[in-house]
């Protein structure tokens, strides 16, 4: 193999012909793709073995126009390759596989650390380490080495030290490795940098290229080496490439003239990339100073929790520079002129709604976009800036006005311990090296990755954010502070780390004419969602454990609050400081937790101030549409990264996802999660005004709970009264704190809720959306989403407006009906009651809080009283149905979950009773079931006297039962029923335990009535448990031997994963846990291991799938609707199986949603299912316990006989799987001797294998009693239970489906 300085000297002596060449590619060639057989070592990584398992549904990934013909197809591939899941062999195998990626990881966070420190002996130390990892290095090496030579590079004066230190390294120390187009993109780089002579340049580079083999296509196409300037030079100046070769997302911007004018090359003109406009001065926004922009709405009171405070600059608002107000001052009428004012708000929603043509909404919403994605920007990386500069100003006021006021000011005294911290935290990171030395450990590279300044203000959120969290009131675990601290700086490490990358590449192409920023904007997104799909580092969780307990420990040392106190002899009122935090021990549910306490008089002396929420600009909406769904780990917020499915310590999840994502099978998600995401919303500022102004009073409002400062607890009784007594005190009292508990958290949900909306109040804004493990999806900003609670949602209006119309006017009236509870009557009776109450709509639009209230008689009183405003003002109009409507308007399945059972099952009596079917007016399932149990009751009390049945039929009613039922196909158990029923009844009784007893009853007979009513959804539901209760005691004929703990009971790993009809793989991550323990300096935390692949958990698997699988196909039919809905133009909004769209559209979206239910169900899922675990199981046995005196059981103990006899030892049943085994392998082999010795082995699995009658019986053939004997046997799943009659195609029919 040619060494490098050969390679160069070679060059060189060939007179720098560049046309001359070489066989180099064996140097050159980058490492080859993971292969297809294999598992990569990245924890986020899965190979086609894995693949293979998904797109059963969509056979042929790349062709999926057709959802219907992608069902019908046959499977032609195997669903898995059982040799290379490394997930469901034995758990010392899966341990020690996981163990390999969790050290490369650890490398890998460890290095990256160590280069951003310059700390290169130990970078070199650890390459060494990744080297020695002989998976790792056929496969990634390369890649860590390439991270190490640009990072020494950067301090480097001349090309020829990097070239010598390139061939040193891989000839001395890495011999098996070869360099790659990367390694050869960062010598071009540093070479343009380094060396100022064109010729000799011009003669590196050629040389470069020809290590490539000539291929500088794949050279030139690093984006995250090469920068922008390095393109133009290599264009324009060195004239080595063409354009073709400059990588699309940056081509414009490296090819644009560079000169004062910028002139913009014809052919961009209709670019698809002129997406924005920008903004109009020489300066970029970039560098703008950002300012806080007040909200001109009523200060909202506070709730008493420091669980929000922080900065309202880190909510959200900036300032416009001079030129945005200019353009801004185009769309301003006189009327609307005061909202431009330099001191007051800007509306953008009253200025969009006020706009009278579509050219003019047009314009101002590009110009609004511009805006935004600069603000969108600063708001994600300036939040910790914003924070400490708003805690200074406030600090600087106080001092002003005295000390007393610094006392009373939350920001001034968060700023006095921010100061304090600050130096702690710099002398831990100055002294952390020797520590560091003294301890052998590497924790001093991460702690000097964030400056300090940004860690003391991120650990004083954190800890504020986490109060009454974890059910530990005032105060939060230590282990998930500790955690969150670390990952917090982590986020913040990773933010710094893409935007200094950023600022590389596009280094110098800011000062550019306003036509140019339009591509400079778009490349810079293009090169973010490129870096951000790439990132696969994690730090461990020890690291973020020991980083926030070294930086907690250092607040808990500096924070104090003043406290008073009354000496009990003198009188004299003593002040002094204590701790604002501190760290204990106290029992939660019989565990012994550390905790860190907050005191309550810093909670105390939140009473009276005003709140900015303490939320983390990644938490929040997003002004600007989020960053759509390519890529499995790349979608959503611009600077931080979400992965597609919320899979918490599950890599088996993410390597499916992984593998389901690159072979394209998953792009239908990826559509639908986008059209959720680009829905614009903006905040109803009328039922804002309304639940300020409640707010404010402090008193109980419907959900809202009161100020309340103190719980009013009874008097114990006497020692000498009677035990019952003393217990009732003890439940009564133990109930009024957990009321007083839950109302305050309550209302600081409420509080965070109202915070959000007050500082989106105009704006345009976006929900970034993503998955759970089971498909279905939800806004990555969690706090105030339409998802939320009715307050929530009656805060939310569609920032877009549409005509109403007839049919839109028709809707909003059902609309509120629906609201009211009136939805199970025909939809011309719901249009009457909206019609016969018009004096009352107006009244609560015009008087909410000081007319007759009506509106509060809602079963969803804010959004009721949204649509009274709405419907209020498009009936001034003479012509109402011209209205421009904004409110979103729901269409609700009836008991979705029992919907799609009706149809899995063929189910015609359950479709009739969900709405399946048409009929002239909408059946109430609940009410169905509420009088099958009154009439089961009834029967009861015709044969004896029973007070609890009778006590239920004279107050039975389907509010009683609707929750049980609506729960009961998403696996509510027997326990969550009776709560659920208790809710409904528990103000019928004085004592918990009659109410609890009564609520027991009942649910047995809820529960059986549904069994009843819904017959085959029931059969479906149990062929879904049965069938995961056997996957989860089977194990893999392959499997190893270390499988079997002493030789007889096999590790259970094999989770139940599925296909979605979406062709998303679904894994159920239910599996022990276990944790490790780590030692930090507040005291040892147990943390998960995200690597740790345990055995199944085998109950919660078995309770989770059937729910889980319904979850998944209604998940399905949203996304589905979803894209179609998009496609015909409208705005779609969904919260699970309820759908929002204009009024106008509503007609459209249930067309759709009855579509795509039917081109859902229309292929049996139930039968695809079955072949999808046949497939995927197929080469698995179960194990059964069944009794000896079985004819099949005698033969297999007359085989063990045999067997222990050959052994010279007792046979066990790890045996008997090698046996099998070998058996499978001889009937396998090429060798026709060897298949015939195979065909005249028998074994104990093998027995069974030939009796077929036995396996059919093998429900009846399984015993518990402890004469049994436990056997292997081919897994097999039960028969599918009969399918009634019911067509699907009868939905299209039903106008009460969703409605």
């Amino acid at each position: 193999m040619l060494r490098y300085r050969q390679v160069v000297s070679s060059c060189q002596q060939a007179n720098r012909q560049f046309h001359s060449v070489l066989s180099l590619r064996q140097l050159s060639s980058a490492p080859s793709s993971i292969d297809s057989t294999t598992i990569a070592n990245t924890p986020l990584s899965a190979t086609s073995a894995v693949s293979n398992q998904v797109p059963l549904f969509f056979n042929n990934p790349r062709n999926k126009s057709n959802l219907g013909t992608s069902f019908s197809g046959s499977s032609s591939s195997s669903a898995f390759a059982l040799r290379n899941d490394p997930f469901t062999n034995s758990q010392s195998l899966v341990a020690s596989k996981m163990t390999e990626q969790r050290d490369i990881m650890q490398l890998w966070s460890l290095l990256e650390a160590c280069l951003q420190t310059n700390n290169f002996p130990r970078s070199f130390s650890i390459l060494k380490s990744l080297y020695e990892i002989k998976s790792h290095r056929k496969q990634n090496f390369i890649e860590d080495y390439n991270l190490y030579l640009d990072a020494r590079a950067q301090n480097m004066t001349n090309i020829r030290q990097l070239e010598k230190l390139l061939e040193d390294d891989l000839t001395l120390f890495f011999p098996l490795v070869n360099y790659n187009d990367k390694s050869l993109a960062i010598l071009i780089h540093h070479a343009i940098r380094l060396v100022p002579d064109l010729d000799k340049l011009r003669s590196h580079i050629k040389t470069y290229f020809k290590m490539g083999n000539d291929n500088y296509k794949g050279i030139v196409s690093y984006l995250d080496i090469l920068t922008v300037s390095d393109y133009k030079r290599l264009y324009f100046e060195l004239k080595m490439i063409s354009d073709k070769d400059i990588p699309y997302s940056i081509r414009e911007v490296a090819i644009t003239v560079d000169s004062n004018e910028n002139v913009v090359p014809e052919s961009l003109n209709n670019s698809s990339l002129l997406a924005t406009s920008s903004d109009a001065t020489g300066k970029t926004l970039f560098d703008e100073e950002i300012k806080s922009l007040s909200k001109d709405v009523t200060q909202l009171r506070d709730v008493d929790t420091i669980g929000m405070k922080v900065v309202k600059h880190t909510l959200l608002g900036l300032t416009l520079n001079d030129v945005q107000r200019d353009q801004l001052s185009n769309f301003i009428t006189p009327e609307m002129q005061t909202t431009t004012d330099q001191s007051a708000n800007i509306d953008f929603y009253q200025i969009y709604k006020q706009l009278k043509t579509s050219k003019q909404k047009q314009d101002f919403e590009l110009m609004l976009n511009e805006f935004n994605q600069e603000r969108q920007r600063a708001l994600e990386l300036r939040a910790t800036d914003a924070a400490k500069e708003r805690w200074k100003h406030d600090f600087e006021e106080a001092k002003a006005r005295g000390d007393i006021s610094i006392q009373k000011s939350l920001n001034a005294k968060l700023w006095e311990w921010y100061t304090d911290m600050l130096p702690l935290v710099k002398e831990e990171i100055a002294h952390v090296h020797d520590k560091q030395l003294l301890k052998n450990t590497d924790f001093a590279n991460y702690l000097k990755l964030v400056n300090p300044e940004k860690m003391c203000v991120i650990t004083i959120l954190e800890l504020l954010k986490l109060n009454s969290t974890g059910g530990i009131m005032e105060g939060m675990r230590t282990a998930r502070a500790v955690i969150s601290v670390g990952k917090a700086i982590e986020m913040e490490f990773r933010s710094e780390q893409l935007l200094k990358t950023e600022s590389r590449i596009f280094k110098e192409v800011n000062k550019k004419s306003n036509e140019f920023k339009k591509y400079i904007r778009n490349a810079k997104n293009a090169f973010r969602s490129m870096k951000i799909e790439r990132s696969k580092i994690v730090w461990p969780q020890a690291v973020r454990a020991r980083i926030g307990s070294v930086l907690i420990s250092k607040l808990i040392k500096v924070a104090k609050v003043r406290v008073e106190g009354t000496d009990p002899v003198t009188k004299e009122v003593i002040v002094g400081k204590a701790p604002a935090f501190s760290h204990s021990y106290q029992y939660h549910n019989g565990v012994k937790l550390g905790i860190i306490k907050i005191h309550k008089s810093l909670v105390n002396q939140l009473n009276g101030e005003r709140l900015a929420a303490s939320v983390q600009p990644q938490l929040l909406p997003m002004l600007v549409k989020p960053r759509a769904w390519r890529n499995w780990k790349s979608g959503g917020y611009f600077y931080s990264q979400s992965l597609l499915v919320r899979a918490k310590d599950c890599p088996e999840q993410l390597a499916y996802l992984e593998a389901a994502s690159n072979s394209n099978a998953i792009d239908k998600v990826y559509d639908g999660l986008n059209v959720l995401g680009n829905t614009a919303w903006t905040v109803n500022r009328k039922v804002f005004d309304v639940v300020s102004q409640v707010w404010n009073s402090g008193k109980d409002f419907l959900d809202i709970p009161g100020i309340q400062d103190k719980v009013e607890l009874i008097p114990r009784p006497a020692n000498s009264a009677d035990p019952g007594e003393i217990n009732l005190w003890k439940q009564r009292n133990r109930e009024m704190v957990n009321k007083y508990s839950a109302n305050r958290s309550m209302r600081c949900d409420s509080n965070y809720k109202l915070e959000i909306a007050r500082a989106f109040l105009g704006e345009k804004f976006y929900f970034p959306h993503n998955l759970d493990f089971r498909g279905r999806a939800y806004p990555l900003s969690p706090h105030f989403n339409h998802l939320g609670n009715d307050m929530s949602r009656g805060l939310l209006v569609f920032w877009k407006g549409k005509r109403l119309g007839p049919e839109g006017l028709k809707w909003l009236k059902i609309h509120l009906s629906n609201l009211f509870g009136v939805d199970k009557v025909p939809l011309d009776e719901r249009v009457a009651f909206t019609e016969s109450n018009l004096d009352k709509i107006r009244d609560s639009a015009e008087h909410p809080l000081d007319g007759e209230g009506w509106w509060k008689q809602a079963d969803e009183p804010w959004q009721a009283l949204a649509t009274c405003f709405e419907l209020n003002e498009a009936l001034k109009l003479e012509t109402p149905e011209d209205y421009f409507s904004h409110q979103p308007v729901h269409q609700d399945g009836t008991c979705n979950g029992l919907q799609h059972y009706a149809a899995l099952g063929g189910d015609i009596e359950g479709a009739q009773q969900v709405n399946l079917l048409p009929g002239p007016k909408p059946n109430d399932v609940y009410l169905h079931v509420a009088n099958v149990v009154k009439r089961r009751l009834q029967k009861i009390l015709e044969t004896k006297d029973d007070p609890v049945a009778k006590f239920f039929v004279e107050k039975l009613n389907r509010k009683i039962v609707k929750q049980t039922v609506m729960t009961h196909v998403y696996g509510v158990t027997m326990v969550g029923a009776t709560l659920q029923i208790d809710k409904q009844i528990g103000s019928y009784f004085e004592n918990k335990k009659d109410s609890l007893f009564y609520s027991q009853y009942l649910a047995k007979h809820v529960f059986a009535a549904i069994k009843e009513s819904f017959h085959g959804a029931h059969l479906i539901q149990n062929w879904l448990g049965e069938c995961c209760k056997r996957i989860s005691k089977s194990v893999r004929l392959d499997v190893d031997q270390n499988s079997f703990k002493n030789g007889n009971k096999p590790d259970f790993m094999t989770s139940i994963i599925w296909t979605t009809p979406l062709g998303l793989p679904i894994v159920q991550p239910y599996r022990e846990i276990q944790k490790k323990q780590v030692q930090t300096n507040l005291q040892t935390v147990y943390i998960s291991d995200p690597f740790a692949v345990n055995q199944i958990n085998a109950r919660r698997q078995k309770a989770g799938f059937p729910p889980n699988f319904i979850h998944s196909l209604d998940a399905s039919h949203m996304l589905l609707s979803a894209s179609k809905c998009a496609e015909d133009g409208l705005d779609f909004a969904s919260v699970h199986d309820s759908y929002w769209t204009h009024a106008c559209d509503v007609e459209i979206m249930s067309k759709n949603l009855r579509e795509q239910f039917i081109k859902l169900h229309e292929v049996d899922l139930i039968e695809r299912l079955k072949e999808e675990f046949d497939e995927r199981y197929k080469n698995y046995v179960q194990v059964v316990k069944v009794p000896r005196s079985n004819p099949i059981v005698q033969e297999i103990l007359t085989l063990r006989e045999e067997l222990s006899q050959k052994l010279g030892r007792p046979a066990k049943l790890s045996d008997e799987i090698y046996m099998e085994r070998t058996r499978q392998r001889l009937l396998n082999s090429e060798d026709p001797e060897k298949v015939e010795e195979g065909k005249t082995m028998t074994t104990t699995i093998s027995v069974t294998m030939g009796n077929e009658e036995a396996l059919e019986n093998l429900d009846n053939l399984s015993s518990r009693n402890n004469g049994g004997a436990n056997i292997f046997v081919p897994l097999r799943l039960p028969a599918i239970p009969p399918k009634d009659n019911f067509d699907v195609h009868d939905v299209k029919d039903s106008i009460y489906f969703f409605s």
